[in-house]
């Protein structure tokens, strides 16, 4: 799989699953609201959710996207926590939709989360083996 088809499987599969930790107890939460960015993969939240206070303590998370026959990719890395405008403004025009649950850039509660993978990883159905998919 290259960038470009990992990226169509993502936005095929639509939700993705948002791990993280507060260094005592693990969460998984699905999640929308995201796109490519160059090699950062962006998503919207809220400053006041659980899951900032675990980035903000454990800034290392990982996201899974899955199909219905089970092939998945696992993004890992370390997740910045952007409050700029232009970072939350970039993320609104690439998803308007998101204006529906953000408002817009101005919003203090409305975040980007900036996750920069150092590992991407894809399990097709059947194999059972993990494969590294490059972003170049």
């Amino acid at each position: 799989m290259n960038f470009e088809e990992l990226k169509a499987f993502m936005k095929e599969s639509h939700w993705g699953y948002l791990a993280t930790t507060d260094g005592k107890r693990a969460s998984v939460r699905p999640m929308s609201g995201c796109g490519w960015f160059g090699k950062e993969f962006w998503c919207a939240t809220g400053m006041k959710d659980a899951k900032t206070d675990d980035i903000k303590k454990t800034p290392y998370v990982e996201y899974c996207f899955s199909d219905k026959e089970g092939r998945h990719v696992r993004l890992s890395g370390k997740c910045i926590i952007s409050t700029e405008k232009a970072d939350k403004q970039k993320l609104l025009d690439f998803m308007p939709i998101l204006k529906q649950y953000v408002g817009d850039a101005d919003s203090p509660d409305y975040i980007v989360l900036r996750l920069i993978p150092d590992s991407i990883r894809l399990m097709g159905p059947t194999d059972m083996k993990y494969t590294e998919v490059s972003l170049d």
